[in-house]
């Protein structure tokens, strides 16, 4: 058994011609379902863009038909063979998770979101084309871009501001400590940063849902956790209104304030009634993505940490620290990949031990059948 993956993006394929590889929600699913009734075909996920579509593959080498695939996209392109062939790329077993690892890394510009890993995730459990190896693959990739967060060594290369917003929280708080989060707007920083929280043991995360894509957010965010079959932690995400907004500030240890939100939100009457409810005094942090907090309001209140991060500022790091930064990055890649390597290899053998003894049984069932009804 093998993984393969072809795939087309914007730098394979003509501006002009990009548009007729591009598929909707139905599209995807009729790609899903006709790909796994390939011949040699056990599993398939797709990711999907405006400008890249990668189709993965979990196969039998002996069975598979490359040309099938191939001449499957050219019918659906309306484009010759030979188009198909130079506009695809394709990439085998370790190649394959190290692409996709490096794909979905906030390194480079050109990384994909988590959200498309997980909705590619969702989709491949959807329609049943996804079995355990390439779910264990793309849970995979999830799991290694977020760790990236968990390495400082790797902050000078990393894309974003969710590097210093997660650095912020661990200088001032234990990650592993049992701790409330409240978390106001919504931004693809936020998803980023609110879907590494999660993976930590004892957050609890509230999102105040004050409008459509603040709830599309938390819908996301709930549905992360059920793709990594995670339901208990469902429950430690929920959503607050403003009548709860008190509340829920005076509960909470680490406030985070997305860059869509353009006003103060935070005024001298409302932390009074904060303090008010409050029974104690109780240290906070409060991390503000867009800068438009009035900071002298903290002055007054030192069990109150605010900190400042504009979500566009540019980092500046000396060549050496960055050089440094790609080393140890292509490092990490390596190991982890030859993590995940090492036990789809296991795996497999397991797999042929299985079938091997399973040949044998059913051989030696077949004779002792024959050899009885001989007598």
């Amino acid at each position: 058994m093998k993984l393969i993956m072809y795939g087309m993006n914007q730098d394979t394929v003509a501006s002009d011609d990009l548009h007729k590889y591009r598929l909707d929600y139905s599209m995807r699913e009729r790609h899903l379902t006709d790909i796994s009734s390939f011949k040699g075909v056990s599993e398939v996920a797709l990711i999907s863009t405006e400008s890249r579509n990668e189709y993965y593959l979990y196969i039998d080498e002996k069975a598979f038909k490359h040309g099938d695939l191939l001449r499957y996209l050219s019918a659906y392109t309306g484009r010759c063979l030979e188009d198909i062939i130079l506009e695809t790329y394709s990439k085998f077993n370790g190649d394959v998770v190290s692409h996709l690892f490096r794909l979905t890394s906030m390194i480079s510009e050109q990384a994909i979101p988590l959200s498309v890993l997980e909705q590619s995730l969702y989709e491949g459990n959807l329609f049943e084309t996804s079995g355990k190896t390439l779910t264990r693959l793309f849970e995979g990739a999830l799991t290694f871009s977020l760790s990236l967060y968990d390495e400082k060594s790797l902050y000078p290369i990393l894309i974003g501001n969710e590097a210093e917003i997660i650095q912020s929280m661990k200088n001032y708080f234990s990650l592993k400590e049992d701790l409330d989060f409240l978390i106001i707007g919504n931004h693809q920083i936020i998803k980023q940063v609110s879907m590494y929280l999660i993976g930590k043991a004892d957050t609890y995360l509230t999102f105040l849902g004050k409008n459509e894509k603040s709830r599309k957010m938390i819908a996301s965010v709930k549905r992360r956790l059920s793709i990594v079959n995670k339901p208990r932690k469902i429950n430690t995400v929920q959503t607050a209104d403003l009548n709860q907004l008190v509340y829920r500030l005076s509960k909470s240890d680490v406030i985070i304030i997305g860059p869509s939100i353009k006003n103060a939100w935070l005024s001298f009457e409302l932390l009074e009634d904060v303090l008010e409810m409050r029974p104690s005094k109780k240290r906070q942090l409060i991390i503000d993505l867009c800068g438009s907090q009035d900071e002298t309001l903290f002055m007054d209140y030192p069990e109150m940490n605010y900190v400042q991060i504009p979500h566009d500022a540019d980092k500046e790091y000396a060549s050496e620290k960055l050089k440094a930064a790609s080393a140890y990055y292509e490092e990490y890649v390596l190991n982890k990949v030859n993590d995940f390597m090492e036990d789809f290899y296991l795996e497999n053998e397991e797999n042929k031990d299985k079938i091997s003894l399973k040949k044998t049984f059913n051989n030696k069932y077949r004779y002792n059948n024959l050899k009885s009804s001989k007598v």
